[in-house]
């Protein structure tokens, strides 16, 4: 059910009815059976020489029954040929039978077979006990003819699929087909053309995995044997073997001799750990309004790749979408069709077995980060650039970056502080006057003076003059006091909100520093003895007006003294307040300058942000393409080659379009309504002149670029934001905010993550190019680790690119993260040799799951796994064909 797994196989081991050097304590068949099961061998090839021992093979796999050990037993006579190696010695060579065939049919067979070997009187020996023990041929001496072997034997046996040839390159009776000259080396050359796998050592393996050995030659699997004459040998050596452990998948590492055979235990698949979904559940309806249904099921799932198939209406896709609506609820696409996700559970084994797992249901449905292309998915976002830029920094890692939030808020205290000033400036009265002008105020100092002209004489100018004195004197301490009152409230106000900052800062659990309160006192306590010495120089001014009146009276000055000094001291305030205003408008228009420099400033740290948005993804991709160290070679090989045809980099976009699209949202359209041969858009850019990125960041650092009609020389934005017609009510402001906020900037100035896919530009690239690129970038940024989910990558992608690069790449990659398609394409899953098939069947509208290997069935008696490729697939019968053409099984 759960496909093809890892196991260990031993195709050459003796039993203790063995012909030849028998050591084991005889007939002992129940103490060879413990053996077996004590090393966990899934697989074994019970050897014999010539022939074998009656009823041989049933007779073990009797004593394996009776100890519940569901190892495969399977039939391997081996023989020697009359081609002798260098040392002198005949060759040998092995016949593997399929578990079908029985002893009594072998023994029939082979009893048919001369050997080389003939009795003294010149008479035919056979391949049998009965006729080698009549010659009294010892079996050691025997030997036969390599042609005569192998043709005899597909007189009585089908090759392929009821056994195999295996060679012998090494031990006694080896040859060496790796060498380079000698006369063996033709010989060699021969018995490797016939041979079908290998009993060698793990050093032979690259050798047989070489296509150049000689012309048209074939890789071929090597299996390590522990050629087992006693107890004792059993288990010293086997071969781990990722197929069912039987014939046919016996033939199937014929057709995948790297990937499915290892001679070692430290093989990727062995001792890499990754986390893969072992099991999923369904049950029960699968809409709320439809009678479609799940049978109950539990499929578990193998760790490797997983290829579900099935006709159209069959629900293979929604095997897939029954996993995504547990692990991703809010996936888009289960928006318009949501599952019923009650009777579905998932189950995630973290690579350390059962004990790691985690179980994914309708009350545990927190997310789960894997890599889930669902159909549509890519097309969705490929036909979107600024979709597709989004993802590809999103798979690079790169986190959206908001300019900094502490220059983002100086721009907003900027804009707002200009704001202030600008209504501060255009405050008029009652009579349309801008009071908060100097103009205006010193026009006020110059009509109160003339006013206290006009109450002046030579009797009392000198009288007025020292009130006026102690007037002003009195106004200006009053004004003290008064912005000593403000001070104080504004540090009461501020401080207080900063302390309750702090407050929360000190919360943070790393820092270790905690920030001492701010006390206000130790500020107000000093304006407070300020404020004392004011009252009381206010004090002496108002004691010495009191005199100054009293000196009207002693200097008989006949006036109404009282009214006199009443309108010379209002006069006076006048021109105090004008003159304290003066000073405050200086301060304010100061202000005012120092905002325009500050924008300046931030504009050009705006630009140096968007550059650095640029530079960080040329970056990180080229990160990716630099080794990293804590992947194997073929790790990094892998990511190389799904990188070799993708190139990435950062482009500064600046939108001309939308810029002037949002401007003209700012200013009076009165004045760049559309004509009969200019548009609104092209107006405005005659005016603002900005065309591209560098004229944006010359407009918003004052450079004078602006053109207006009435105006000979070029403007700053500056200058042009006073020019009132060009402006609705409160038009200036959305303007200054729309140029200069990062918030509203970032609509027409912003990085896009651009790229070029076999030296083509995204404009240049087909629909299934595009997605090539897609499903690439998303491979290669998280390579290895979490299970990688595709639904139907045919329908999206390149073909030559599923093919060539795909289809090799995820027999790859499966070693490294489990690998689950859904798929009507043949090749997908034969050539990437998925270890599990799922096939999708729709019964009454109630879906149902079949599982198996690719090598369980048979396509010409039409049933199991290859027999629903065959009539499923596209492609399918093809696709076996081809394959077995390559290797001459068929």
């Amino acid at each position: 059910m759960i496909g093809s797994t890892w196991n260990k196989w031993d195709l050459h081991i003796h039993s203790p009815l063995t012909n030849i050097n028998n050591q084991y304590p005889s007939g002992d068949l129940a103490g060879f059976a413990q053996e077996i099961k004590k090393h966990n061998l899934k697989l074994v090839g019970i050897t014999n020489y010539w022939f074998f021992a009656e009823n041989e093979l049933e007779k073990i796999r009797a004593e394996l029954k009776k100890i519940d050990c569901e190892t495969t037993v399977l039939g391997n006579i081996e023989f020697r040929i009359a081609q002798p190696n260098k040392q002198g010695e005949w060759i040998n060579v092995h016949a593997i039978f399929s578990e079908k065939i029985s002893t009594n049919r072998i023994n029939d067979a082979l009893s048919k077979i001369k050997i080389q070997n003939t009795t003294d009187a010149q008479k035919t020996i056979w391949c049998s006990k009965k006729s080698m023990d009549e010659s009294r041929l010892k079996y050691h001496d025997a030997y036969i003819d390599f042609d005569t072997l192998c043709k005899e034997l597909k007189e009585s046996f089908t090759l392929g699929t009821e056994f195999i040839i295996a060679i012998c390159p090494n031990g006694y009776g080896g040859f060496q087909p790796d060498r380079k000259e000698g006369r063996s080396v033709a010989v060699a050359k021969e018995i490797d053309k016939l041979g079908d796998i290998v009993l060698g050592r793990i050093q032979d393996r690259d050798f047989f995995l070489q296509n150049g050995r000689y012309e048209n030659s074939l890789q071929k699997p090597v299996f390590l044997c522990s050629d087992a004459h006693g107890k004792e040998t059993i288990g010293s050596k086997y071969t781990w073997v990722k197929s069912k452990p039987n014939f046919q998948g016996l033939r199937q590492t014929i057709f995948e001799p790297a990937e499915r055979v290892q001679q070692s235990d430290d093989f990727v698949e062995n001792i890499f750990v990754k986390p893969f979904f072992s099991r999923i559940c369904l049950d029960g309806q699968i809409f709320t309004d439809q009678k479609l249904s799940f049978k109950k099921s539990s499929i578990p799932l193998n760790k490797n790749m997983v290829a579900i198939i099935g006709g159209r209406g069959t629900g293979k896709s929604l095997f897939l979408d029954s996993l995504r609506s547990i692990l991703i609820p809010q996936h888009p696409h289960d928006i318009d069709r949501k599952l019923d996700v009650e009777n579905i559970s998932v189950y995630l084994d973290k690579g350390y077995g059962e004990e790691s797992a985690i179980i994914f249901n309708s009350s545990n449905q927190n997310p789960y980060n894997y890599l889930h292309v669902s159909q549509g998915d890519i097309n969705k976002v490929t036909q979107n650039a600024e979709k597709l830029s989004n993802e590809i920094k999103n798979m690079l890692g790169i986190k959206s970056h908001n300019f900094d939030s502490v220059d983002s808020q100086a721009l907003l205290d900027n804009l707002s502080k200009y704001r202030n000033f600008i209504d501060y400036w255009n405050l008029t009265d009652t009579d349309k006057n801008k009071i908060n002008t100097d103009t205006f105020q010193n026009k006020i100092i110059e009509e109160n003076q003339k006013l206290i002209e006009t109450l002046t004489n030579p009797q009392n100018k000198l009288l007025i003059t020292q009130y006026q004195k102690n007037m002003e004197d009195i106004n200006e301490t009053q004004l003290s006091l008064d912005k000593s009152k403000e001070l104080i409230a504004q540090i009461d106000r501020d401080l207080n909100s900063l302390n309750t900052r702090i407050e929360s800062y000190n919360t943070l659990t790393n820092i270790k520093t905690k920030i001492p309160q701010i006390n206000p006192q130790i500020y107000t306590h000093l304006i407070y003895a300020n404020s004392i010495e004011l009252d009381g120089k206010k004090k002496i001014s108002l004691e010495n007006n009191e005199k100054i009146k009293e000196s009207f009276i002693k200097q008989g000055i006949k006036e109404d003294i009282s009214s006199l000094l009443i309108k010379v001291s209002d006069y006076q305030l006048n021109i105090d307040n004008a003159k304290a205003k003066i000073i405050e408008i200086e301060q304010n228009k100061a202000q005012y300058f120092l905002y325009i420099e500050e924008r300046k400033r931030l504009s050009s740290k705006y630009r140096a942000y968007i550059d650095s948005l640029s530079k960080e993804i040329d970056s990180v991709f080229q990160n990716l393409l630099i080794e990293n160290i804590h992947w194997t070679e073929e790790q990094n090989i892998i990511v190389k080659e799904i990188l070799s045809d993708i190139e990435i980099s950062g482009r500064i976009v600046f939108d001309k379009n939308r810029f002037y699209k949002g401007l003209e949202e700012c200013i009076n359209r009165g004045k760049f309504r559309n004509s009969s041969d200019r548009t609104t858009q092209s107006r405005l850019e005659e005016t603002f002149n900005v065309r591209e990125l560098d004229d944006f960041f010359n407009l918003i650092s004052e450079h004078k670029i602006i053109k207006t009609d009435n105006k000979e020389e070029n403007l700053t934005i500056e200058s042009f934001l006073w020019l009132d017609e060009y402006f609705n009510q409160g038009g200036r402001y959305e303007l200054m905010h729309y140029l200069f906020s990062p918030e509203n900037i970032k609509n027409y100035l912003y990085v896009n993550a651009e790229f070029t896919y076999k030296g083509k530009t995204v404009d240049r690239l087909s629909v299934g190019q595009r997605g090539t690129f897609y499903v690439s970038l998303k491979l290669a940024t998280d390579p290895f680790g979490s299970p990688f989910v595709f639904d139907q990558p045919e329908d999206d992608l390149d073909n030559n690119f599923i093919m060539m690069q795909l289809v090799p790449l995820f027999r790859k990659i499966k070693k490294y993260r489990q690998v689950i398609i859904v798929t009507h394409n043949a090749n997908l899953v034969i050539n990437s040799d998925a270890e599990q098939v799922i096939v999708a069947e729709n019964n009454g509208e109630v879906i149902n799951y079949d599982m198996g290997a690719i090598e369980d069935g048979d396509i010409n008696m039409q049933e199991g796994i290859r027999h629903s490729i065959c009539s499923i697939l596209e492609g399918g019968h093809v696709a076996f064909s081809k394959r077995e053409k390559k290797y001459g099984i068929i």
